[in-house]
């Protein structure tokens, strides 16, 4: 997709791609490691968003990685497994969602409070496409081989992404779920029933999941996950397209060791991460 343009036109998750980054590199915050971790941020529609960029010690394009929390979290949260993907040979970069610090308007109720999440959750997912944006200018960066990863919250914003932004060659989903839009409907007056479908449907991701690239889509799970019912984690699979690789863990919602290792495995064949690790750098857990 050209810079420039109307990304998504149309949709509710189009936004300007041309629109200025005003990216600003604040500087290395880590010292006595082999990997550099820049404070950087970057402007997304009206938010300002504040990254971790990490830099292994390489030359020429490399492939890179978005990396995205749960809620509660920011940017600090994948910041250890963005050194682990960077270890590879890859660049990683972390962020904070609008949704973790924007506060909610007082007084919001129904469905002005429903069209206000679908606006917010319009601006998580226009900060990831921005991510992108970001990651292909820079001359570091492979613009064909850049990831997404997301972990509960972060992974249901994942799942949008995941079918609205082609760029994408690798998309991991980790512990996220969804509940059909039906269920919450049917929980309103008849009355308001077609107004809060049309805002609960703009933002599905059961929805929009379905239309990834199932070679370019892992899902992780967990057998043993409190926060996100079993039967929300189903639907998330059973949405996605057929062909998308799929593995549950004998593990809770923040999943364990072996659920990131072979997330680093599969991005790094997805993402054709290649050379020898970084020397005296951790390569995972």
């Amino acid at each position: 997709m050209a810079a420039g343009a109307a990304a998504g036109a149309g949709g509710p998750f189009s936004y300007d791609a041309g629109q200025p980054l005003r990216f600003v590199d604040r500087g290395r915050v880590n010292h006595g490691y082999p990997i550099a971790v820049h404070d950087i941020s970057y402007t997304s529609g009206k938010d300002r968003i504040d990254g971790l960029l990490v830099i292994p010690p390489r030359r020429g394009r490399l492939p890179a990685v978005v990396y995205l929390h749960g809620t509660p979290g920011d940017r600090t949260t994948f910041l250890l497994e963005a050194t682990w993907i960077a270890a590879h040979g890859a660049i990683g970069l972390t962020i904070t969602a609008p949704s973790s610090v924007t506060p909610t308007p007082k007084g919001l109720k129904g469905l002005a409070a429903l069209r206000w999440e679908v606006q917010l959750q319009a601006r998580d997912v226009t900060a990831i496409r921005r991510a992108v944006d970001l990651l292909q200018h820079r001359k570091d960066v492979d613009p064909s081989r850049i990831g997404f990863v997301g972990w509960s919250g972060g992974a249901r914003t994942g799942a949008i992404v995941a079918g609205v932004e082609p760029r994408l060659r690798a998309v991991v989903l980790m512990s996220g779920g969804a509940t059909p839009v039906s269920t919450y409907t049917s929980k309103v007056p008849k009355t308001l029933r077609p107004a809060f479908a049309k805002a609960l449907d703009s933002i599905d991701p059961l929805h929009y999941v379905h239309a990834a690239t199932a070679a370019g889509l892992f899902l992780q799970d967990g057998q043993q996950d409190q926060v996100v019912p079993r039967a929300a984690l189903l639907q998330m699979v059973h949405a996605a397209p057929r062909g998308t690789k799929v593995r549950w863990y004998v593990a809770g919602h923040a999943l364990n060791a072996t659920a990131l290792r072979e997330q680093i495995a599969w991005l790094v064949g997805r993402l054709r991460i290649a050379g020898p690790p970084v020397r005296g750098a951790q390569l995972g857990p």
